[in-house]
Parts: structure tokens; sequence; C-alpha cells
């Protein structure tokens, strides 16, 4: 059992204090099976054109390669939930607008959880003489998901996200690989049980398999990350959404009861999200980049964001949704 001032329960204490809603700890042993997985994933083409993701599959499947001599990850979560972020949800998509994923509501997470990890590493640097560390937010060829599941953060969800007990599918992932050694956490067991809820939402199908995702087929790629022109086949499944979707997060029943974040409770919306349509479809570049500041809705770019609110308003115009956001 650790003590109070075993270096996991210090480290654990110091995460907390800082604001993190999550931590756990795991070390950097190799782990074949997500790594295989990871590999049938992009053999199978399924992560469309995210062509990052053959690049940093050495590095996925050895994080120690990011620092020299390391030892273990910290890894940490950052609950993102609000009520005010659900009551303006049931706003979007109404009145003209369209729909943006939540996590996109506030500042850029990348932001946030770099600053928080930042200062992680900082104040574990004067507990732990000869202490280093590699922060990894979403922006390094590690798997987030891969060490939030190891380090007993959450489990891995059958839409391929990972759940939280306390704070469902809302949160965002970051880890410290560090020198380190420490125990590592015990994984937690999965309580999807024979749910399928997040299946069942997914309006083009993209989770087909359990535990897995085809990408090609996710209205979150391909309103962010896919660039160019849409297939036509999916332009009834993005229904009204412009950057992102939430609906195999919506239907999970883990999400329903999520406690409130601290943290992003006085969060401001972006202005985008208030935009019509119509203002969407025609933004210029001046003025998405203005508005696109510290927000992960620069995702998508100028072009992207105008394509998205161009298929939701024919979507609106073709009666398949009206303009108030209902499906026909």
């Amino acid at each position: 059992m650790l003590t109070p001032d075993s270096p996991e329960s210090l480290i654990k204490k110091t995460a907390y204090e800082i604001g993190f809603s999550l931590v756990g700890i795991t070390d950097l042993s190799p782990c074949p099976e997500s790594d295989s997985a990871f590999e049938n994933w992009l053999e199978a083409g399924n992560h469309g054109e995210m062509h990052y993701l053959e690049r940093w599959k050495e590095k996925h499947c050895n994080p120690s390669l990011l620092l020299e001599d390391a030892k273990s990850a910290v890894c940490v979560a950052l609950n993102y939930y609000t009520k005010a972020l659900a009551r303006n949800l049931a706003l979007d998509g109404s009145d003209g607008r369209g729909i943006f994923s939540i996590y996109a509501h506030g500042r850029d997470y990348h932001d946030v959880m770099g600053e928080m990890l930042s200062a992680l590493s900082m104040k574990l640097a004067e507990l732990f003489p000869g202490w280093r560390s590699v922060a990894c937010a979403d922006t390094k060829p590690v798997s987030d998901r891969a060490f939030a599941i190891r380090s007993g953060i959450a489990w891995l969800g059958k839409n391929t996200n990972v759940i939280s007990p306390k704070y469902g599918s809302w949160i965002f992932l970051g880890e410290l690989i560090t020198n380190l050694e420490m125990t590592p956490d015990a994984p937690l067991e999965s309580l999807c049980s024979d749910c399928t809820l997040c299946i069942d939402a997914c309006p083009a199908g993209a989770l087909g398999q359990e535990y897995s995702m085809d990408a090609r087929k996710c209205i979150s790629y391909l309103t962010i990350e896919k660039r160019g022109e849409i297939p036509k086949d999916f332009h009834g499944a993005i229904g009204l959404n412009v950057f992102g979707c939430d609906e195999c997060q919506r239907v999970c029943p883990y999400n329903a009861v999520a406690v409130e974040s601290i943290l992003f409770s006085s969060e401001e919306r972006n202005r985008m999200i208030d935009m019509e349509l119509q203002q969407l479809a025609e933004i210029g570049d001046k003025d998405f980049k203005k508005l696109a500041v510290g927000s992960v809705i620069s995702r998508c770019g100028t072009e992207g964001l105008r394509r998205n609110a161009a298929i939701a308003l024919a979507n609106i115009a073709s009666g398949r949704f009206t303009s108030k956001g209902k499906k026909r």
C-alpha cells in the first residue's frame, strides 16, 4: 500500500491541487495487444487522411523514445462538462444555426492542458531532484487513451472514447512521461456490459465494430480533419453538425450523470457558435482567423467551416432538417 509521502501519493496530491480531475500512473512496459490493434486499424485505412498517424507509429508503440531513460507516465484528465454547456447545446442547431461539439465551446484544450502540465512538471521538479519529463496532450505521437486506460483513469468505451465512472467521457487527457520509476495503478474494469447505445446512435455507422471506429465514416473526422469535398453519401448524416459530433457521447449513460466541471464553468463559448449557418458559409479568412484564435475550431480551417455550413444549409433546404434543428 502506498504511504502519504510516497512519490505516487505526492504526485497525485500535487496534480489535484493544480486542478486536474483525475490522476493515474502507469509504467511504459510494452503493450503488444494495444500496439497490434493500432497497426491493424492503420492497415485497414480506418484513419482516413490522418497520415500523420502513420508517421507516428513507431513512437506510438514505444513512448519511451520521447524521453531518454523514461520509466513511467503520470496520466491526467480534465473534466470539461458544465450545465451551461448543456443548456447552450439545446440552443445549437436552432434558429438557423449549426451544431458545434461541446469540447469546442471554450478555450483550446491543448492550451489549457499544456499550461497545467507545465505547472505540474515544475512543481514535481522541486519535489524530486533529477526529475525530467515530456508533456503530451494530443500533441505528441502517443496514445492518450491507451495511457488513460492503463493508468486506471478510465476504461475504453465501445465508441472508442474513454469513460470515467465520475465524469463519463467528457474529459480531456494528458500525460507527463518521466524518468521517475513508480508503482503503476491498476486499470479499471469496463462497465459497458451489453450496452450498445453509442453504436446505435452513430449517424453514419462509423462504429460498426465494438471498440473500433472507422474515421472515414465519423462525422467528427469528416467535419474537422477531412480536407476537400465530403462524399455526398454522408451529407444527410452530417445534419446540422458544422464542427464535430457528440451523438455517441450524448446517449452514454455515464455522461447523463457526469459531475460538473469547476475549471470550465466560466468559459465563454466561441462567437462562431452563435452565428447563423449562412454567415458561416460566407465567412472570410480574415474573420475566421480572428474568431478562431485560441479555439480548436481553427482546426477545420476557413474552407472546412464554409463547406460544413453549406452542407447543413442544404440539409435544411432539402427538407431533411427544419431551421429549428429538428430532423424530419
